[in-house]
């Protein structure tokens, strides 16, 4: 075949791995070589099957022989009665798939593992033992199977199929796996093996030793090591054993508590994904608001000195924080960013941007923030300007960590209750348009809603055309879908709400709006005041 893999014989070879996934044998690879697939369908052909898993065994093999063009299909053979066995120590794995061994009763179970313990203490001293180990796990939901391990005084060496028959136990014959080692490497395997059988593995129910670890040998470190990492072990016992061998502790406590902490946080994504995922038929478009337009265009993927924060203030359940998350997701596209971070900030006064990746954040939202001056006091920082900035400085800056806004965005929300947010308006950084760029919310901004549902229900206005913008924006939070629309009345804060006309001239709903929030002097924008805050 060239090298190239055959689709036929790889599904005969996945029919053999799942059968010997069953019995408890070694699975293989869909490419394995004929040799071990071959080996793999005698080992099966060894154990108790039932008739029809014998029968899939048989015809699997057959047709796995049959891929290959220069060799006739033959008939699966058991193997030769002139087979020798030789070995010192060997693995002995018992599988049954009727009886006892199906039960998922602990007293059946126990009954049948005191008779298999009762049957090695004979058979060791047949074969004079100096070493046995068994145990009974769960194989599968189904039924149960056992492992037995022994190591010989003097050398098993016997020929034929029949030679195995001592080690039948109440008529299920064992899969034999001898250990090969020898010279100064052949303990060490012997008291690997013993404690492979004896250590509380993931689905063990019972076990039973003679030579057990800690007692009659030492436990290296790194048996744990391969135990854990071919998902044997729990963490949790895995850490219990470390914690015995002392030797290297330290770092293998390290070691699980940071992939705990990994899989924990790597669960909750999944899970705020899910429910994300969930609530994807209940979104709805966003209104057009031309300061975010305006931010939007900002971000280009040009170079520019600085580029101004948009603020965005309102009330409690107007989707300030979704309103956010649409603006970096457009950001996203223009830059072909996947993602964007958010932050909740509240009453703290430093900013967790340790997780912040420029390769794939389009920027980041710094989510109820408690106090406006938050901006200015970070404003070198969240301005964008093209320089590396440490985060998390300290004495020692062991745990200071590099970023930079610059070509990226930063959202701010700010609900009523925040602190000093009269200082957008007349603090002379923070007024400044082209350092902020301020929206004022006084309804939700989504363009359609449905009256007294969903989390933002709204009052019934004025019907008008669907945005501008793509009608298909949806983002999370917004209310149940609806035919209903309602009109934008965003602020105008440095933008000219009727669309050119001034104050007295012009006026339409939108500017009355813009009014009715702060006070609309003669000479520029609406000014934001504390009374127009609790209104």
């Amino acid at each position: 075949m060239g090298g190239q893999r055959n689709p036929a014989r790889a599904a005969q070879v996945r029919v053999l791995s799942s059968l010997a996934r069953q019995h408890g044998l070694e699975t293989l690879n869909d490419a394995a070589a004929r040799a071990k697939v071959e080996k793999l369908s005698g080992d099966l052909l060894n154990l108790q099957l039932s008739d029809e898993e014998r029968q899939q065994v048989v015809e699997a093999t057959t047709a796995f022989q049959a891929t290959y063009p220069d060799v006739q299909p033959q008939v699966v053979q058991n193997p030769v009665d002139n087979k020798v066995w030789k070995f010192s120590a060997v693995q002995l794995t018992y599988n049954c798939s009727q009886g006892e061994w199906t039960s998922h009763e602990e007293d059946v179970l126990r009954r049948l593992f005191n008779r298999f313990v009762g049957f090695l203490i004979g058979l060791s001293e047949a074969l004079h033992a100096l070493g046995t180990s068994a145990t009974m796990e769960r194989a599968s939901p189904r039924q149960v199977h056992m492992h037995a391990y022994l190591h010989l005084g003097k050398s098993f060496h016997r020929r034929g199929r029949e030679a195995l028959d001592v080690f039948s136990f109440e008529g299920v014959k064992p899969h034999l796996t001898p250990n090969t080692a020898s010279g100064k490497s052949y303990m060490g395997a012997v008291r690997y093996g013993h404690f492979y059988v004896v250590v509380n593995k993931i689905g063990t129910i019972f076990n039973y030793t003679d030579f057990g670890p800690f007692k009659a040998y030492g436990v290296e470190g790194w048996w744990l090591d391969n135990l854990l990492k071919s998902g044997k072990l729990t963490r949790e016992t895995y850490l219990h054993l470390a914690a015995r061998v002392t030797v290297g502790f330290q770092k293998r406590l390290a070691d699980c508590r940071a992939a705990e902490r990994y899989l924990q946080e790597e669960s909750l994504r999944a899970e705020v994904s899910a429910q994300q995922h969930a609530l994807e038929p209940a979104m709805l478009p966003m209104k057009v608001y031309p300061q975010v337009e305006d931010f939007i265009q900002l971000h280009d993927g040009q170079a520019n000195f600085r580029r101004p924060i948009l603020a965005i203030v309102g009330g409690t359940r107007l989707g300030k924080s979704v309103l956010a998350g649409d603006v970096l997701r457009r950001i996203g596209e223009r830059l072909n960013l996947p993602d964007f971070l958010e932050i909740t900030v509240e009453d703290s006064e430093q900013m967790d941007l340790a997780e912040f990746d420029r390769r794939i954040h389009s920027g980041v939202i710094l989510d109820g923030v408690g106090d406006a001056v938050f901006l200015k006091r970070h404003r070198e920082t969240l301005q964008g300007r093209p320089k590396v900035v440490k985060g998390a400085k300290s004495a020692t800056n062991v745990y200071a960590y590099s970023f930079s806004f610059c070509a990226r965005a930063v959202v701010a929300t700010f609900d009523l209750s925040a602190r000093n947010l009269t200082l957008l308006e007349t603090d002379h950084w923070l007024s400044n348009r082209e350092n902020v760029i301020l929206l004022e919310l006084n309804e939700p901004v989504y363009s359609t809603a449905q009256i007294g549902a969903g989390p933002f229900p709204v009052d019934e206005g004025d019907a008008t055309p669907a945005a501008s913008r793509p009608p298909k924006r949806r983002w999370l939070g917004s209310p149940a879908r609806n035919v209903l629309t309602v009109k934008s009345r965003a602020r105008s804060y440095g933008y000219d709400c009727a669309a050119g006309a001034g104050p007295n001239e012009g006026e339409d709903e939108t500017t009355t709006n813009c009014k009715s929030l702060g006070r609309f002097d003669e000479d520029g924008p609406p000014r934001l005041t504390r009374a127009s805050l609790q209104e």
